[in-house]
Order: structure tokens, then C-alpha cells, then sequence
């Protein structure tokens, strides 16, 4: 049955959605055009305006690891899990280690002070002496940690 405008009643569906996906066509544009306006505006921090852009041979992997995130700062333990670095927790200062997931200051501490009670830790199992630190939380912090020496 035709309508005021012309239309049948069901005809109308498939131009919502049209006109839906258009609006979201737009939307999208100009929200890909404003990001790419914004990025490639911003001037170097670090370097002369039009000098080149080197890539470094040496220490080019712990430049990568050391570099710091453009919008919130210095990396987070799993973001340069990302990138490939690993926690040695014979070696790691406290707040490395407080930083794994499920660790916290006072665990970090705790794995802190058993590591200088044994000397190292020589399999991830030591772990479970940590006041804190059971089954789960071994499991979860396991991807993080660099592999020990097994003696």
C-alpha cells in the first residue's frame, strides 16, 4: 500500500540503511582525514627540521625496548613483552618486578628478598617459596620472565 511519499511501506528499510552507511562513510573519512592531518603535522622533538631520519646499527633492539610510547610515556612491562623483552627476576630491580601482571609491591618485595636468601632463582618453580605466589600467579607472570639458567 503506497504511503504519502510514494513509497511502500517495506521499500524503506534498504534507504535507512543506505543512508545509514553513507553517514558512516562520511564519519569515517573525516575521521581518517583529521588523525593523518594530526600525525603528520606534529614537528621532530629530537633533531633539526629536515635533517634525516638514520637508523641506528648498534643497540638498535634496546633503543626499540628503551624507547617510550608517543601517548602515554615510557613502556609498560607488557608492551616491551610485546616487543620481546623478558624479566630476568634474578637480576630485576623491585619495581621491574612489581610491574608483572599480579605482582604487587609487597609480593615484589617478598621475591626480592628470597631471591637474596637463595642467591638466584634457578627454575621458575623456586617461585612457589614466595610468600604469595601459588600456582596461578606463577602461570601468569611465567610469559614475562626470562628463562634461567637451570644448574
Amino acid at each position: 500500500m503506497p504511503t504519502q511519499w510514494g513509497m511502500e511501506s517495506n521499500g524503506g528499510k534498504p534507504r535507512a540503511v543506505l543512508l545509514l552507511s553513507l553517514i558512516l562513510l562520511v564519519w569515517n573519512a573525516y575521521a581518517t582525514a583529521r588523525h593523518v592531518a594530526s600525525v603528520g603535522h606534529l614537528p621532530p622533538m629530537d633533531r633539526p627540521a629536515g635533517s634525516p631520519v638514520l637508523p641506528s646499527a648498534e643497540g638498535s633492539e634496546t633503543a626499540l625496548l628503551s624507547a617510550e610510547s608517543p601517548r602515554s610515556g615510557p613502556l609498560t612491562i607488557r608492551q616491551k613483552y610485546l616487543l620481546g623483552k623478558r624479566v630476568d627476576i634474578n637480576k630485576a630491580p623491585l619495581m621491574e618486578i612489581s610491574e608483572l601482571p599480579g605482582i604487587s609491591d609487597g609480593i615484589a618485595a617478598a621475591v626480592v628478598e628470597e631471591r637474596d636468601r637463595l642467591g638466584r632463582f634457578r627454575s621458575a618453580e623456586d617461585l612457589l617459596g614466595v610468600k604469595g605466589i601459588k600456582e596461578k600467579r606463577l602461570r601468569k607472570i611465567l610469559p614475562f620472565l626470562a628463562k634461567m639458567p637451570n644448574n
